[in-house]
């Protein structure tokens, strides 16, 4: 963890190149910010149909840790926020959801 979703309409999906730069912006403010391990980062965008809200979705779902308190929460959204308004030219929903260790689960 985290697991990274970033759903676009397909008027915004970004290219190859940006795509890539992108992808690899956001893993380092999530490592910066979230000291998140480099191997634990997870990262899918999903072109689909938005039926309703803003064109782009990000969604973050991570493992509650001492060190990711209210204050770094905000530092990381907000930054998140910057690059999708920089890389992408529009401003998202951005949503994160914090889990504790007892209730995940997961394998490889």
């Amino acid at each position: 963890m985290p697991s990274i979703t970033i759903y676009t309409s397909e008027d915004q999906k970004i290219g190859t190149n940006a795509f890539s730069e992108f992808s690899v912006c956001l893993k380092n403010i999530t490592k910066k910010v979230l000291q998140a391990e480099d191997n634990n980062i997870h990262i899918a965008y999903l072109t689909s149909d938005i039926g309703y809200g803003k064109p782009i979705y990000f969604e973050a779902k991570l493992r509650k840790e001492v060190f990711r308190s209210e204050e770094v929460m905000k530092t990381y959204l907000h930054q998140i926020d910057l690059l999708i308004e920089e890389k992408m030219g529009v401003k998202a929903r951005i949503r994160c959801f914090m889990y504790d260790v007892d209730y995940i689960f997961a394998k490889n």
